[in-house]
């Protein structure tokens, strides 16, 4: 048995859950590099499009169970060392509402077939569990170093996100832009990012998908008046945002108001108040009901707050982590 099973085996043992049987992922090329056998001129319409309309539904309104709050979703990133059916039973016996799949080997790459996207979308929908987002790794302007790829299979690994997204149910894929911060951008980098920018909105509106932008570090959107300048540059209703709080970068509050008209989802997590690292949600620097407030009472924000990772080192330190996460943003009003 290999050291990964073992780990898995022990893993779920020490939480009390049974092992379950993985989607058949693994061994697959990540989204983003370069491993989708698609066409680049491929449309994404017909396989997208007849999901797009009822995706819109699972994106908006209430929390589950008639909350007042967001609805809560957990990023199966978090627990990328175990199979994606297992991060499902997590998430179930957590309380979530949903899961956003990582576009990346063993969760959901691009190489899946069609049949194995569905059988993860209904894998999740038997467990009583909404696809939130998908979250790819295609990146709009210049890649990071290691995950460089031809522009022709960037534009065929966008077609193929774009067509995923459709397949699990949902309307919004998370994409990445550029691999430097706002400030060192040239004008030659903008013009390469929104030319991306273009080319995959195009893309996304014919499928009825919205493409939203990580704000993360390195990246144009490491500030969020940088993040709306490159959406008033693409020119597309298909380009939104994914809230989440950069530390040290700028006021998380005044972050949420710049971006605020045009976030779709939000990455909850948080620094500790003290030291350094992966903090509770509810026990760090920042105030997500404030967050919550922002975006909801000010802007109209009514999707999904997700658990992108959680702390400790052990199952049972990071499984208690991972509940008290959801409990927070379920308490979120």
């Amino acid at each position: 048995m290999s050291e990964r099973r073992m780990y898995r085996r022990d893993f779920l043992h020490r939480l009390g859950l049974s092992a379950a049987t993985a989607v058949g992922m693994g061994g697959a090329a990540a989204c983003g590099g370069g491993g989708a056998n698609v066409a680049a001129g491929k449309t994404a319409k017909n396989a997208a499009g007849q999901t797009a309309g009822s995706a819109a539904k699972q994106t908006t309104g209430a929390g589950a169970g008639g909350r007042r709050g967001p609805k809560v979703a957990l990023c199966t990133i978090a627990f990328r060392e175990l199979p994606f059916r297992d991060v499902l039973s997590l998430a179930r016996e957590a309380g979530f509402d949903g899961v956003e799949p990582w576009g990346k080997p063993d969760h959901l790459p691009l190489t899946l077939t069609d049949d194995q996207v569905r059988q993860a979308r209904r894998a999740a929908e038997d467990m009583g569990l909404a696809i939130s987002h998908y979250g790819c790794y295609v990146r709009i302007g210049d890649d990071l170093e290691h995950e460089v790829v031809s522009q022709q299979q960037k534009e065929a690994d966008m077609a193929r996100a774009v067509e995923i997204t459709g397949l699990l149910g949902t309307d919004i894929c998370r994409i990445w832009a550029g691999n430097k911060d706002s400030e060192l951008m040239s004008e030659a980098d903008w013009e390469k990012i929104v030319r991306d920018g273009k080319t995959f909105c195009s893309l996304a509106e014919a499928a009825g998908v919205t493409l939203a932008i990580e704000m993360h570090g390195r990246s144009v959107t490491n500030k969020a008046a940088a993040a709306v300048d490159l959406i008033g540059r693409v020119g597309s209703p298909a380009l939104k945002l994914n809230y989440q709080i950069l530390n040290n970068s700028e006021d998380p509050y005044e972050r949420a108001r710049i971006a605020g008209p045009h976030v779709v989802m939000v990455h909850a997590q948080n620094q500790p108040r003290e030291g350094q690292g992966q903090g509770p949600i509810c026990g760090g620097v920042v105030d997500f009901q404030k967050v919550w407030d922002i975006l909801h009472g000010e802007f109209g924000f009514d999707g999904y707050m997700e658990v992108e990772f959680v702390a400790g080192e052990t199952p049972e330190e990071k499984h208690t982590a991972l509940v008290a996460d959801c409990q927070c943003l379920q308490a979120i009003a």
